[in-house]
């Protein structure tokens, strides 16, 4: 094993790195020039709705390609083989069904903010809780997506601290504050270009370190890391194909589909066909960006399997991936520079879009509704505009020095923000679920639901941390130049080692790479040891139980009639299946007309059922069957607005 890789930075490798810095920068320069004098909140905000398809499907895979990801993915994979890409499979789930159950509401109905349509679904209480937990889970989010990677690339690469906290926080929050959500999508459409640039010029040369493709699958085999066919039932197993799949699916829900700096980008396209196009587009991305970082993760273990340089030349697993770059690639000039810009840009990316989603939710769901009820009237666009850009510098900064904090706090502040992060994912999620597919739970239990469910998942993350074991320590030989113990059999064998970007990435509680020794568990510590991929899926469960209890016992939604346009088409179609009347009801749709034939459509003359619902003047009624009984009249099959 050779000793620790010393930065070889050279002036190529800081030009490149500067001027990739620099374009993104100018791009926002450029939209704000460009737009200066038409812009108001619809063109900072949400880009005018007009955004083209080739920026909106590369922001959104920029989104999820965040500095975590890079870093995180491939060390998983070093510690825990390849079955994480059997995930890639939950997305073939997930996509299609946010593409046509989800999508349509949003965009249909025209909200800028997902909570702006909490609040027509159930009240303005809903949407305030909803905006808040979302604004404290994207500030610690993006804190820490500046903090991690900053940290592994100061200790492998000497690259400062506090240099690279400033550089990815202000470069960002300039071109998103000045230039809004079009110089953030094409920002990101850019840095996808240079994230994937910087992988690939990694892996190819990588690989011929290691002796070729077959020499990293064969290294890979022989150390147990292609066994992806783990069909194990148990929620308490890591990785399995069913937790992969079935947990990787509500986990795919929470991302895209209950996260609004995902909604923003669907609503900001023209159409909804631009939208759905967009998603549809980011399965194959997904899938080869997956694909591409697992394989790095094999690369990684094929090159230090059998004497892992963590813990004792590298003190922290995050580190692999830089450590990798500059033993194969610092002599050559220019290429650490470009990885390390790779890694900056997948920052920058998913920074901006925290921020202008942040400044979005700020300005539609807290100081446009508080303005009006102040001063009676609406706030004026130009003066909005301006006041989004300053809350957006707002946020930039405010994740600067969170970020720069977190070196005071160590792991403690990790262990927060991820654990917060985990904990606010499914209860958003849940959210969403409760109005989209139950039509009859109402406000209040929408808001017990969720504070239920927030309730459940910081128990349980909480405990989980509270029930870890304490890490064993390690004795490394003084001279790094001997041969290390086989660190890398030792862990996979006996311990779970989770890093603290594959923590981040997974949306799990925050974790020490510093393995835990693995032991029998009882009671409560099992259930802390489930798979943080369910920890959506329990958390929309207690959600959603809790909110069909009380929404049972408080009358559900029958004094407030909900507006077929806020549920998703495939509750709708559910619905449309059954075809159901009470015979005692006939005689009580009177109809205006007496000529209606079965099948035609009429408008109802405000008719009152039995049970004291009231269909208006100037509705639709579809005829399904005529009753003679001195009055003409019909069973309304649905009723709709003209």
């Amino acid at each position: 094993m050779e000793k620790m890789v010393k930065a070889t930075f050279h002036a190529v490798d800081y030009i490149i790195f500067t001027v990739i810095l620099l374009i993104s920068a100018g791009i926002g320069i450029f939209y704000a020039w460009r737009d200066r004098n038409r812009q108001n909140t619809n063109e900072f905000l949400l880009g005018g709705r007009k955004m083209p398809l080739l920026p909106v499907t590369l922001s959104v895979m920029a989104s999820f390609l965040s500095s975590v990801s890079v870093l995180g993915i491939p060390t998983e994979v070093f510690y825990n083989g390849a079955i994480y890409w059997v995930g890639i499979f939950s997305g073939l789930l997930g996509f299609p069904f946010i593409v046509h159950f989800i999508i349509p509401v949003f965009h249909n109905i025209g909200c800028a903010s997902s909570f702006e349509y909490l609040e027509m679904r159930f009240n303005k209480l809903v949407r305030i809780i909803g905006c808040l937990v979302f604004q404290l889970q994207m500030i610690l989010y993006m804190a820490v997506v500046l903090y991690a990677p900053a940290l592994a690339l100061n200790q492998v690469m000497g690259i400062d601290m506090l240099v690279s906290i400033l550089v990815i926080g202000l470069v960002c929050t300039f071109y998103t504050a000045i230039g809004g959500l079009k110089a953030v999508m094409w920002t990101d459409a850019f840095q996808m270009i240079i994230v994937f640039a910087g992988l690939m010029t990694l892996i190819i040369k990588a690989t011929i370190e290691v002796g070729g493709i077959a020499k990293v699958f064969e290294k890979a085999s022989a150390g147990g890391k292609l066994e992806i066919d783990n069909f194990d039932p148990s929620p308490m197993v890591r990785h399995t194909v069913w937790t992969l799949i079935l947990g990787g699916f509500m986990t795919a829900l929470t991302v895209y589909g209950g996260n609004q700096a995902m909604v923003q980008r669907y609503v900001s396209m023209k159409n909804l066909r631009g939208a759905q196009t967009a998603l549809y587009l980011q399965l194959p991305a997904s899938i080869v960006f997956t694909s591409l970082l697992v394989y790095t993760g094999l690369v990684l273990f094929a090159k230090y399997g059998d004497q892992s340089p963590v813990p004792c030349i590298i003190p922290k697993a995050d580190q692999l991936i830089p450590y990798l770059v500059m033993d194969v690639l610092g002599n050559a000039y220019g290429v650490p520079g470009l990885f390390v810009a790779c890694i900056f840009s997948a920052s920058l990316s998913t920074v901006s879009s925290g921020v202008n989603a942040l400044a979005l939710v700020f300005m539609t769901d807290i100081f446009k509704p508080i303005y009006k009820k102040i001063t009676l009237t609406e706030v004026n666009e130009s003066k909005a505009t301006v006041y989004s850009k300053v809350v957006a510098l707002f946020y930039g900064l405010l994740t600067i020095g969170l970020a720069f904090l977190s070196q005071y706090f160590g792991t403690l502040i990790l262990q927060i923000s991820l654990s917060i992060f985990g904990m606010v994912g499914g209860p958003l999620l849940a959210l969403f679920v409760m109005a989209l597919f139950f039509p009859c739970i109402n406000s209040l239990g929408a808001t017990v639901g969720m504070i239920c469910s927030l309730t459940f998942s910081f128990w349980l993350a909480i405990g989980t941390i509270a029930s870890r074991p304490s890490p064993p320590t390690y004795s490394c030989p003084v001279d790094t130049n001997t041969t290390l113990t086989n660190y890398t059999t030792l862990w996979t064998t006996n311990y779970t080692t989770v890093s603290t970007t594959t923590a981040l990435y997974n949306s799990s509680t925050a974790i020490e790479n510093i393995p835990v020794a693995a032991a029998e568990k009882t009671g409560l510590q099992s259930f802390y040891s489930i798979s943080y991929l369910w920890y959506s899926t329990l958390a929309v469960l207690v959600a959603v139980s809790v909110a069909l209890l009380v929404s049972c016992f408080s009358g559900g939604t029958k004094k407030k009639p909900v507006d077929r346009r806020l549920l998703s088409p495939l509750y709708l179609w559910i619905a449309s299946l059954a075809n159901t009347y009470n015979s005692t009801d006939l005689e009580m749709h009177i109809l205006n007309k007496t000529d209606s034939k079965e099948g035609s459509e009429d408008k109802i003359n405000g008719t009152i059922n039995e049970n004291g619902s009231h269909t208006g003047n100037g509705e639709k009624a579809i005829i399904i069957e005529r009753i003679q009984n001195g009055e003409k009249t019909v069973i309304v099959e649905r009723s709709e607005h003209l």
